[in-house]
């Protein structure tokens, strides 16, 4: 029996000692499970929070550019006009971001949603926290698309009527075109999961979505408007109205260049994509026709793109040294330079994440040259555009949509998460990307001219549309914005009236008169004077310096563009007004 017995206990034993084994690595497993998805939910949540800094650094980027339009457009127009240039730019901001937190966001981004439109999270409504940081930057595309309208439109526009345009802009028309090209549900989106002609339109930033609103906006506000007084002769002719300021002009073009590099670099709006299945990276790759594999990498998209940046802009301006070097009588006008790198900036927008380098710099430079041609075109049909706005944004972003189809490479368009089985026709990869860019260009301008020319020309046959002739020949500023930005006494409070004069309390508690400059005669009358303000061929210079005087005449370094391909960036010659006063009172030079 003892045997027996022996062999029980052993058994028993040995089962108890597999049982504890197999326990213990089950609680070992279980562990080690647990530890993993702690270590897995931390680097989801480091990942988030990279992401997160990444769009709202990129996004307050994006945002400066705002300071660069107002300051370009300041420096563009005439002394008089800069409060009101500065109070648009100031309102696309602000009411077109209640605009998109209201129907904008909806429209272009809803969760539900058709191919062709937005149709949820009216006024942020259920939106979770994590999605306002997109929610954020993608106002600041919408902004920028208001704020080309306002260069167009610039002098002559009425304050209120372009109040009435940039809340239809940011509210319904830019976010209709959004959705189309950048929502996953969007009927031309590349990111699709069946995308138009197996591959959709690739606008990575927006040269069709932004730009290209903008400008077709811009244009039928500025033929609706009307040319400045004293823009054309009778016979056509365009006359230069120089801006008053070119450290504005390249402050702002500089600006501008900065913004630009978080507006492509963010326009991923992630550095780290993920995988829904492993909650981590997604590993996500692609074969490409010679057989190699590509990963999908933000971080890859985003060097790429801040290389673009920097060469498209940079050829953009060099070939504008030439083109002025070349067309205008060898005058390299500083306004038609900035110009020129703004257009080459434009134009690798689409691209910036699919070209290679050299690409970027060539496309730049295409982009100045093809700006230079449509300012010609502007004013030989006599659309009068102070900032050459739709020049810029329009002709440079149709050209981008274009460069795309035709020089966007495989390996970038994978890594950048786009479909790479079609590509740049220039590199071998057939018609169909270039046929989806077409299709994008024709839908921006078609749907973008049918919703704004009724808002156009319904404000112009109101009589809402364009500030009366006395109020454009005194100044916009005087009327509507309470007074000259550059006020006649330095010591005088900058909300002196302007309907009369102002009174400012002294130091010792009193007050003191101050008398608001007279205001400039009217272009109209002067020219027909016959008064030889200027040497020059073109109209006397209305401008007003910081002290509120008459400036002096219109110098060569005055001239609007050399060819008139630029807006003007040149002061009038000090020197010139002291030697002419010298004269008058019968000295010496």
């Amino acid at each position: 029996m003892d045997a027996p017995l022996a062999t029980v206990a052993a058994a028993a034993a040995a089962a108890a000692a597999t049982t504890t084994t197999t326990t213990t690595a089950m609680v070992d497993a279980a562990s080690r499970q647990a530890a993993s998805t702690a270590v897995v939910a931390q680097l989801r949540l480091l990942g988030e929070a990279v992401d997160v800094g990444f769009i709202a650094l990129t996004g307050v980027l994006v945002l400066t550019m705002q300071t660069g339009f107002a300051m370009l457009t300041a420096g563009s127009v005439r002394a008089k006009n800069v409060k009101s240039v500065l109070m648009k730019v100031l309102m696309d901001t602000c009411l077109g971001g209640v605009a998109w937190m209201l129907f904008g966001n909806a429209f272009a981004h809803g969760e539900k949603a058709s191919s062709f439109i937005g149709h949820s999270g009216w006024a942020l409504a259920g939106g979770e926290t994590a999605d306002l940081a997109v929610f954020f930057f993608r106002w600041t595309l919408s902004a920028t698309a208001a704020t080309i309208v306002s260069g167009a439109v610039a002098e002559r526009a009425s304050f209120y009527a372009y109040l009435g345009a940039t809340l239809w802009l940011s509210s319904f028309v830019y976010p209709v075109v959004a959705h189309g090209v950048w929502d996953s549900t969007g009927w031309l989106s590349a990111l699709s999961p069946s995308p138009l002609l197996g591959v959709g339109a690739i606008d990575h930033a927006g040269c069709g979505v932004v730009h290209l609103v903008g400008a077709v906006t811009g244009l039928w506000g500025a033929i609706a408007t009307g040319p400045r007084l004293g823009r054309f002769a009778v016979d056509g002719t365009p006359r230069p109205i120089p801006g008053h300021s070119a450290p504005l002009i390249l402050l702002g073009g500089f600006i501008l260049w900065t913004g630009w590099f978080g507006f492509n670099a963010g326009s991923g709006l992630s550095l780290v994509p993920y995988e829904a299945a492993s909650g981590l990276f997604s590993g996500s790759t692609q074969t490409l026709a010679d057989g190699s594999v590509v990963a999908q990498s933000g971080l890859l998209t985003v060097q790429q793109t801040l290389a673009s940046t920097m060469l498209g802009a940079c050829g953009g301006a060099l070939v504008g040294v030439a083109l002025c070097y070349c067309l205008a009588a060898h005058v390299i006008d500083l306004g038609t330079i900035v110009n020129c790198l703004l257009a080459g900036l434009v134009s690798i927008t689409a691209g910036c994440a699919t070209f290679p380098p050299y690409i970027s710099l060539l496309v730049g430079m295409a982009g100045a040259a093809i700006y230079m041609a449509a300012s010609r075109a502007m004013r030989a049909l006599r659309i009068d555009d102070p900032l050459d706005a739709v020049a810029i944004h329009g002709a440079g972003g149709l050209w981008g949509l274009a460069s795309v189809g035709l020089f966007s490479a495989a390996t970038p368009q994978a890594a950048a998460g786009f479909r790479a089985a079609h590509f740049g026709a220039a590199f071998g990869g057939g018609w169909r990307l270039l046929a989806c860019q077409a299709t994008e260009a024709g839908f921006v301008i078609g749907w973008t001219t049918a919703t704004t020319v009724p808002l156009w020309w319904g404000l112009r046959a109101a009589g809402l549309l364009r500030v009366s002739r006395d109020e454009e020949a005194e100044g916009i500023d005087e009327v509507t914005h309470g007074g000259s930005a550059y006020p006649a006494d330095a010591a005088a409070s900058p909300w002196h009236s302007p309907k009369g004069a102002a009174v400012v309390p002294e130091h010792g508690g009193g007050v003191m008169a101050v008398t608001r400059p007279s205001p400039a005669p009217a272009l109209e009358a002067v020219m027909s004077s016959g008064s030889p303000l200027s040497s020059s061929s073109g109209p006397p210079s209305s401008m007003s310096g910081p002290g509120g005087a008459a400036s002096a005449p219109l110098t060569s370094s005055t001239r609007s563009g050399g060819d008139g391909s630029g807006p003007p960036s040149g002061r009038p010659d000090p020197s010139r007004a002291i030697m002419d006063e010298m004269h008058a009172a019968g000295g010496s030079g």
